[in-house]
Formats: structure tokens, C-alpha cells, sequence
């Protein structure tokens, strides 16, 4: 495994220039796929128990049934029921039942739940839908609304996906059994020290341990990445999905040390950079020579531009020559600037605190440029300095008794990465 030193003079400077829009290209080739991915199964429907005894020649009543939901954007359990003819005040009260039992804010676009509809007037006797592990059930009584929160029983499997790398790891990796969206967890998980597109050559292996769980309703939870080693460029690289004492989990690798950097490879998405950092670039306007102390990435207008770290902004506005530019001061006297935007982002304001990923203004060509790109300084104090021969250390290291028990773990990951088991070598070229 590399280590990394805070420095300025780095192996990854080129890796570095390709950036974050490898990552969006595979992004794009998983969402494909994942379009094709399975709806997940619907939540068993009850039956009526059998009358047992003599006939009855009166009818019988009718089955319930039930319809599936899936949240759209804007929406709200309160909402989809009022939707389907639920009073104001009776859904007002269902939430009511409900809100000690779940975290209202955890439900996003997207989730389903399921309404128990009665078999005569089709009116909504209850709710169901799934909470984590955990089954949310609503029912109508005599006296309101009832609720229960009950635990999904579940299984977890863990599964070792070892493969040799063809052409390119995504081709291999869904050869050897990966989804596309492991493949994006793992670009994810990476990217600080692997560009998935150009580090990896053919015969590099890759061994992926994947814990999936499986409920008892016949769902399957997203698989995770609990360990992953990967042949590169530039050594082997290993991660690993640990859970501390305090029940936050997030990868480090096989030092301890968190996957997570302090601050982003990129500000933004770019076809490509095209003016690197340069203290004798000849003036694209000017035509006369002139040190170009700052990136700029070429990107359509338009393009979201984000912080690339935690901070404060110090200044949004117009200076000559930058046109629209914000700065954004950074702990331990680093600071970004970012300039050319053809707008800020709604709201944003001196004196204001953003976090890494947070978008702060759009790509433009206002002042002294020749085309819509981002004009990208990073400055230690006064001095300007090469963003892409920063080595940026890792925002997190464990230490003491969670590091002893990180390495236990880590061993047992490690004896079943390396374990036995056959490789499949991909066939086909490209991605």
C-alpha cells in the first residue's frame, strides 16, 4: 500500500489532471445498467383466514388489497395519503402514530411503501413500507390509527469476487460477478489514490469480498464492500469497511488510515484541463509571457462548481481580470479561489461555511477569458501553488485501542482476500 506524505511534489500529478470526470464516465456506464436492475419485491399480501363450519349464504366480504407507492420528488407521507382520499386530520394523525417509530426525515424520493386499501370502498385502512431493517405497519381501529415498528428477519452471506483485469476493470469486474454499482462503489471508495481509467493494465487482479442481506419478505439489501484489494499503476491498494465503538463505519486502508482526504481530487467535472499550472505560459489574450499560477479546467458553461474542502468564504464578487470569483478559506492557511463564473450559487454569501461538495457557482467566461472554463488558484498564506502537486493527507488516522482492534479485523479480511479461488480473466475489449 502507497503512503502518503503532505507535500508538494506528487506521482499523482497526472493521475491527478484526468480528475474527477473518469469517475463520472464510470458513473454513467453503472447507471445504464443499474436501469435494467430489478424492482424490489413486493411485501407479502396477507390472506383472510378460511371460515371454517357450516356454509353461510351471505357474502363474503371482500379482500383487502394493496397498492405500491413510490415516492416522487417533493413528496410526503402526508401527501400520498391525502392523495388517496385520506381526511386532512386523520392523516395528520397517522403521522402522528408513526413519528415516534421513524426518522420522517430518512424517507426520500424513491422509497416505497405499500397502502392496504379496503376490499368495499377502496378506502386506505393502513400503511406498510420499510424503515432500514425494520417493517412499519399502520392499521385502522375502532379508536384510530395503531402503529407497530417489528425487526425483518434476515440473513447476511458474504461472497470473495476475484478476478484478473482483460481490458478494463469494469468490463472484468462484471465478468467476474460485480454489479455495476459495485464497480461505482469501489471508483468511489478509490479515487483518491486510482484513476479507473488509465492505472489499470491487463493481468492486474482484484479480489472483492461483498456482504449482502437477504429478508425474510424476499428483498435483498444493496451489497456492501467490506474489503477490497486492487493490482494498479502504482502498487496495490486495499480498503476496508470498519465500525468503530461510537457506530460509525467508513473505509481505511490497511494502515488505518481513512480513505477520505481533506480535500477533493477536483472542483468540478472537466473534459479536460487546459492550461495547467505554468510560470512561463504565454498569455492566450495578451500574447506576451506570463506566469499562469492556477488550473484551468475546460468545462461546458453551465458546469456546478464545488468547494473542494470545508471552509469559510471569504469573498463573492467581481475583481478585474477574474470577472465573477469566490474565495474560500480553508483550515491551515490554505485558501481556494475559483473565477470566470457566469453565476454564484443562490444564497451564497461572505462569511458563509460550505463543505466539501458544495456547490458554489457555475462555469462561465466572465473577465479576461477566451472560452467558458474554471480558473482554479490554491494558495498556501499569499503564495500560489500547484493544486496537483499537493500531496493531501488523510483526514483521518485510528490510533490506540480502535486501531487494535481495526487490525484484527483486518487480518481476517486479508486472509480471505488472499485465500484460494479461481480468477476470471475478462473476454471482451473495452468498456
Amino acid at each position: 500500500m502507497m503512503h502518503h506524505r503532505f507535500g508538494e511534489k506528487s506521482f499523482v500529478t497526472n493521475k491527478l489532471i484526468r480528475g474527477s470526470w473518469h469517475i463520472a464516465k464510470v458513473a454513467f456506464l453503472a447507471g445504464v445498467a443499474l436501469l435494467c436492475a430489478p424492482f424490489l419485491s413486493p411485501l407479502p399480501q396477507e390472506r383472510q383466514p378460511a371460515q371454517s363450519g357450516a356454509a353461510d349464504s351471505s357474502p363474503a366480504p371482500a379482500l383487502e388489497s394493496r397498492i405500491g407507492v413510490t415516492l416522487r420528488h417533493g413528496d410526503t407521507l402526508l401527501a400520498v395519503l391525502k392523495r388517496f382520499g385520506v381526511e386532512t386530520p386523520s392523516a395528520h394523525a397517522l403521522i402522528e402514530k408513526i413519528r415516534p417509530l421513524v426518522n420522517l426525515r430518512k424517507i426520500r424520493p424513491g422509497d416505497n411503501v405499500h397502502l392496504v386499501l379496503s376490499g368495499e370502498d377502496k378506502s386506505v385502512q393502513g400503511m406498510e413500507f420499510v424503515m432500514d431493517a425494520d417493517l412499519i405497519r399502520v392499521k385502522a381501529t375502532g379508536n384510530g390509527w395503531s402503529a407497530e415498528r417489528s425487526e425483518i428477519p434476515s440473513t447476511r452471506e458474504t461472497r470473495v469476487i476475484r478476478g484478473t483485469i482483460q481490458s478494463s476493470l469494469y468490463q472484468s469486474g462484471v465478468e467476474a460477478g460485480l454489479s455495476a454499482q459495485n464497480i461505482l462503489d469501489l471508483a468511489k471508495i478509490f479515487e483518491s489514490d486510482i484513476d479507473f481509467f488509465s492505472d489499470f493494465h491487463s493481468g492486474n487482479a482484484f479480489d472483492v469480498i461483498l456482504e449482502e442481506v437477504r429478508y425474510a419478505d424476499g428483498r435483498r439489501g444493496a451489497a456492501r464492500i467490506v474489503a477490497a484489494r486492487l493490482e494498479a499503476e502504482d502498487g496495490v491498494f486495499d480498503a476496508y469497511y470498519f465500525t468503530g465503538t461510537d457506530g460509525e463505519g467508513a473505509y481505511y486502508n490497511g494502515k488505518g488510515e481513512g480513505m477520505r482526504r481533506s480535500f477533493l481530487r477536483a472542483p468540478l467535472s472537466y473534459a479536460r484541463i487546459s492550461s495547467p499550472y505554468d510560470a512561463h505560459r504565454l498569455h492566450p489574450i495578451f500574447r506576451t509571457v506570463r506566469p499562469h499560477l492556477a488550473i484551468d479546467y475546460a468545462a461546458p458553461a453551465g458546469t456546478p462548481v464545488v468547494a473542494i474542502g470545508r471552509g469559510r468564504v471569504e469573498f463573492v464578487g467581481w475583481r478585474n481580470g477574474y470577472g465573477n470569483v469566490v474565495d474560500v478559506r480553508h483550515s491551515g492557511s490554505y485558501t481556494s479561489r475559483y473565477a470566470h463564473f457566469s453565476r454564484f450559487a443562490a444564497h451564497l454569501r461572505r462569511g458563509q461555511s460550505v463543505e466539501a461538495g458544495e456547490v458554489i457557482g457555475y462555469v462561465g467566461q466572465t473577465g479576461h477569458a477566451t472560452g467558458p472554463h474554471l480558473h482554479f488558484e490554491f494558495l498556501r498564506g499569499a503564495t500560489k501553488i500547484n493544486f496537483l502537486d499537493l500531496r493531501v493527507p488523510k483526514t483521518e488516522h485510528l490510533a490506540g485501542a480502535e486501531l487494535r482492534r481495526f487490525n484484527r479485523f483486518r487480518d481476517q479480511q486479508l486472509a480471505l482476500l488472499q485465500g484460494g479461488g479461481e480468477r476470471v480473466a475478462g473476454a471482451k475489449q473495452g468498456l
